[in-house]
């Protein structure tokens, strides 16, 4: 996704427009290109790099209702989204309305929009695997932080041979059906753990001519639980250049709109779209206001900015 700039209050469209020409970077929108919203707020797993699956507790769960996803799925719909993505935190395959949910996606939408889930594959059932396809699902990001099952184990808590078998199957369920979509992609943490694994990983997605993507560990938003398992000589810098809240909105399950995909505490809500709207929140002074204070560098209401990297 493209990179954006926050305009300054009292900017003319025609500045902004200057500023993309110069800078290549698109001025914040007046509704997200991306949304992303939670149906469910559990998982599966027990990653070690994951403080919302070893911290459950601590944070609210629960299950979006009916009437809120049809109306989030709506308000998308009416908007020129780029992608709607029906996950957050989560596991999304815990919720069996999932391919549902998908396909209303699709049918909903007045313009052009793709739709992605991130899945551990875990509950990537033949049947599951056969509704995402039929719901028209257009990317399909799977996990995997493990290439022997003791690996994957301690990094996932996962069965890795149950997990590689639903891949597998997938893969020749789209072959089966003549179906580039969904695309799929392997993604990859890398951990201390998995470190030495990761040459392997490369040649076995090759070999089945999948796309394979490596990801640098962050610490999310702060959370020191990522500090034993960096790879040696790795460091993050500081995030201050940070965008996510230029182009992405993100719901969890009772309609709150958090600040970013890495607040899993859900720490800082700018508002909630079951009571109002998500272009309502999107445009509010409120957090407009948080935006600019991020820029700023005053992070006295927005904690989970300061030491994010």
């Amino acid at each position: 996704m493209a990179r954006y700039f926050m305009p300054q209050p009292g900017d003319s469209f025609l500045k902004n427009i200057i500023t993309w020409a110069k800078t290549g970077k698109r001025f914040r929108p007046s509704f997200p290109r991306a949304v992303q919203f939670q149906t469910l707020s559990v998982c599966n797993a027990k990653c070690i790099f994951c403080p919302h699956c070893q911290s459950p507790e601590a944070i609210p769960h629960g299950r979006m209702e009916d009437a809120l996803i049809n109306k989030i799925i709506a308000e998308c719909g009416r908007h020129m989204v780029g992608r709607v993505s029906p996950y957050l935190t989560n596991e999304p395959l815990l919720d069996k309305r999932m391919p549902a949910i998908l396909k209303a996606i699709k049918k909903a939408a007045r313009f052009p929009v793709k739709t992605k889930i991130n899945t551990n594959a875990a509950l990537l059932t033949d049947a599951m695997g056969k509704q995402l396809i039929n719901a028209g699902l257009d990317q399909l990001w799977i996990s995997v932080n493990g290439y022997s099952p003791e690996t994957y184990r301690a990094s996932m808590g996962l069965d890795f041979d149950q997990t590689m078998t639903n891949i597998e199957t997938f893969l020749n369920n789209k072959k089966l059906l003549g179906r580039k979509r969904p695309k799929v992609v392997i993604t990859t943490l890398k951990t201390r753990l998995v470190e030495p694994e990761m040459e392997k990983a490369k040649a076995y997605w090759a070999a089945r001519d999948v796309k394979f993507s490596i990801h640098h560990l962050d610490n999310r938003a702060g959370e020191e639980v990522t500090s034993g398992i960096r790879p040696v000589n790795s460091e993050n810098s500081l995030k201050r250049t940070c965008d996510l809240f230029l182009k992405q909105a993100y719901i969890v399950e009772n309609g709150d709109m958090i600040l970013c995909c890495h607040d899993w505490r859900q720490s800082v809500v700018v508002g909630n779209v079951a009571k109002t709207s998500i272009a309502e929140v999107w445009n509010s002074k409120y957090f407009k206001g948080l935006i600019y204070e991020y820029y700023a560098e005053k992070f006295d209401n927005i904690e989970i900015c300061r030491n994010c990297c």
